[in-house]
């Protein structure tokens, strides 16, 4: 292990931790790292407006681990313990909430959508962009690129490919932590970039760091815990052959991340017996109850017998962390439980089907999905972990829940979940306050675009099954358009996030994403859901937006629809025109030319409910005429400009609105796709705030400011 400080005459320190490839060792690595700077608050930054990063960003090509294996290894029975071969009895009322994340707004692929939720907010962060909600699901901020954050701070790290975010909120500390992968393919240079909030406001300050590999730190996920940042990574040489080398844990000082200090310490562990049929290890977040003074509990997926390779275990490992004496931290595997004979898995798999496009779905079976969920009931102890299974014939989830009520981890109760001959893949699992457990996947088949689904149980109910009736949380649109040569498939997320909220410590928050009506190359999105395990119904509503005068050189029209209670969105037109996008409350009509003649026409939505056969419907109607209502609202005293204007990538947006105001401020394309939006309450007169689309494409883009009921738009051309 060594550390290098690179001295940069700023008013900050940039230190660099670097991990170097040890020798396997169960004993405790220690590396030193410095404070390297404080960011600004988010809200006071240079707005990033999402967009191509030309030379660093591709698809992400890391994960894939091939197999050296003898000829005899080839087994074709069907892997099937304790497979649920039914729907559960109990029906949900579907999500409280039901919201737009961010989209491909990078043009990169796969999403890794993951994100969490405090008291008062909403972040979900994908590759490679981040935005705040609050709890009612209203956008505050964002999507703005993720290394925003560093931007106040010099280093390499801006210039490099950005991926595998990962969000946190740390509910004991009342802390946002932040991370994500920062590397260079051709100088071979990698980081982990790490940021702690300075309170618990999301877009204040953050105190920022960076962790240097001499190889590629793959897959990192951070998992809270009282006395540490549990991070896990798998290694790989380098991006090109990528040949696997470890597994690594280490465990951050968070209490000296927290304070900022300059001095933060990292405790390191390799995976013992590494070996290439080692798959990703994760760290146990902690939720509920706060237990201090307790190991912290890693779970991977093993094959014990190297000469049987895919007779596969689930293995538990102790962190024991002595910030005393650190090289006394101590880690070990506490226990091995067997899954079996499984059904041998070449190049990630054969992947999952789905309509039209003939070329599958990357499935990422057998590797831990995220995250693992650990809770303290008093009477026992209880994780609940995930992943993919594929079975020669079906892809599947199989879950477990690992107990412990005195001094050894056991089996509570372990399902497979294959209902019908559907495929589910890259499922999230987590359990709440009342032992209740829910789980969240994506679910295709020949027939079935990709679509976000879930099912969950209740504590006491039979062990082993999920007794709730499966439900669509949202249909896919079409099919996934993401190919990728590498595995001749196309790509999905590595990961979704099945969270609960701290405030009542019951109800779950799962993000994932969803392939969207276009059928370009990349053309995911993410929806955010607040889901609990309520059994009653509750009613779909729609509303299809005010009536509303349009200009007959509008081509594009798009709609403000609102709906409630419903897992699918479709409009449909009395007129000749079409949508440019459907399934989605705000989509794009394109007028057509009887629609002009006839001088309005009528657009219809309908919302379609979580209970079997209910939906929703409602109209309104689209005037082509002159159009008062804008010019009304932009009639007003706003002092709104931007400059320069035209702009090469800076602008500068001011206005004059007065203190204790609320603002909103939202960038569209000329398409009339948001791009970015703000919400505060003033503190001056001035609202002053810098965007930059250096990564956007030459055009004209529209600025909307807001106070309460003025409103100023302002066309903004980009040169390049």
């Amino acid at each position: 292990m060594y550390t290098r400080l690179l001295k940069i005459t700023v008013s900050v320190l940039v230190i660099f931790i670097s991990v170097a490839l040890i020798a396997q060792n169960q004993h405790a690595n220690v590396s030193k790292a410095i404070f390297m700077g404080k960011s600004e608050a988010v809200r006071n930054m240079e707005v990033v407006i999402p967009g191509i990063h030309q030379e660093q960003y591709v698809v992400k090509n890391f994960m894939s681990k091939e197999k050296e294996l003898p000829f005899n290894v080839f087994h074709t029975d069907r892997f099937s313990p304790n497979i649920q071969r039914n729907q559960g009895n109990r029906s949900g009322r579907g999500p409280i909430l039901n919201f737009e994340g961010v989209d491909n707004v990078n043009g990169v692929y796969p999403a890794d959508p993951n994100g969490d939720v405090s008291d008062q907010y909403y972040m979900q962060s994908v590759n490679n962009a981040f935005a705040l909600w609050d709890k009612s699901g209203n956008l505050l901020y964002g999507p703005v690129d993720n290394n925003s954050l560093w931007l106040s701070l010099p280093g390499p790290w801006h210039q490099f490919h950005w991926s595998d975010p990962v969000f946190k909120y740390d509910y004991m500390s009342d802390r946002w932590v932040i991370s994500s992968m920062s590397y260079s393919i051709n100088q071979e240079i990698f980081y982990e970039m790490v940021a702690v909030s300075e309170s618990n406001d999301p877009l204040g300050a953050y105190n920022c760091y960076a962790i240097e590999f001499d190889g590629v730190n793959d897959y990192p996920k951070i998992s809270i815990w009282p006395d540490g940042y549990y991070i896990t990574y798998n290694l790989y040489e380098n991006p090109i052959s990528f040949p696997f080398l470890y597994s690594l844990v280490t465990v951050v000082d968070k209490e000296a991340m927290i304070a900022g200090e300059e001095e933060v310490t990292i405790i390191e562990f390799e995976i013992p017996d590494p070996d290439i049929d080692r798959f990703f290890p994760i760290a146990a977040d902690m939720r509920g109850n706060i237990v201090y003074d307790i190991p912290n509990y890693v779970v991977t997926v093993d094959n014990p017998d190297t000469l049987e390779p895919w007779y596969l275990s689930l293995d538990v490992y102790e962190v024991n962390t002595d910030w005393n004496d650190l090289e006394a931290s101590t880690f070990n595997k506490v226990a091995q439980f067997d899954i079996g004979q499984v059904f041998p898995i070449i190049n990630s798999g054969p992947g999952a089907p789905q309509p039209i496009n003939n070329k599958n779905v990357v499935t990422i079976p057998l590797f831990m999905m995220y995250p693992v969920t650990y809770r303290d009931f008093g009477t026992h102890e209880s994780m609940v972990c995930t992943f993919t299974m594929y079975d020669g014939e079906q892809h599947y989830p199989i879950w477990y829940e690992l107990r412990k009520e005195d001094a050894e981890w056991y089996v509570y109760q372990q399902g497979s979940y294959a209902p019908d001959e559907s495929h589910r893949y890259q499922p999230s699992i987590a359990i709440n306050a009342n032992g209740d457990i829910a789980m969240g996947y994506t679910v295709s088949d020949e027939e079935t675009f990709p679509s976000v689904r879930m099912t969950g149980r209740r504590a006491g109910d039979p062990l082993g099954e999920m007794t709730y009736m499966e439900m669509e949380l949202f249909t896919g649109l079409n099919y996934i358009n993401t190919y990728h040569d590498l595995f001749d498939q196309n790509r999905w997320g590595d990961y979704a996030s099945m969270m609960v909220d701290p405030a009542n410590d019951t109800t779950f928050w799962f993000t994932n994403m969803y392939p969207k009506s276009e059928a370009n190359v990349g053309n995911w999105g993410t929806r955010i859901f607040a889901l609990d395990l309520t059994e009653e119904f509750e009613n779909v509503t729609a509303y299809a937006g005010n009536d509303t005068t349009i200009e007959p050189s509008d081509y594009i029209y798009t709609t403000s629809g609102e709906a409630t209670n419903y897992n699918a969105i479709e409009w449909f037109t009395t007129g000749d025109g079409s949508f440019l996008t459907n399934g989605i409350l705000n989509s794009k009509y394109v007028r057509g030319n009887q629609d002009i003649t006839n001088g309005q026409v009528r657009l219809i939505i309908q919302a379609n409910g979580y209970e079997p056969g209910s939906f929703a419907k409602d109209t309104m109607t689209l005037t082509i005429g002159t159009q008062t209502g804008i010019e009304e609202l932009t009639s007003n005293n706003l002092e709104f400009s931007i400059s320069p204007n035209p702009t090469h990538g800076m602008a500068a947006v001011n206005a004059n609105v007065g203190i204790s105001k609320k603002v909103i401020l939202s960038v569209f394309d000329s398409y009339g796709k948001l791009l970015f939006r703000e919400e505060r309450i003033t503190k001056s007169e001035n609202y002053k705030r810098k965007l930059d689309f250096s990564f956007k494409d030459a055009g004209v883009y529209l600025c909307r400011l807001q106070v309460g009921y003025q409103v100023a738009n302002t066309k903004v051309v980009l040169m390049k």
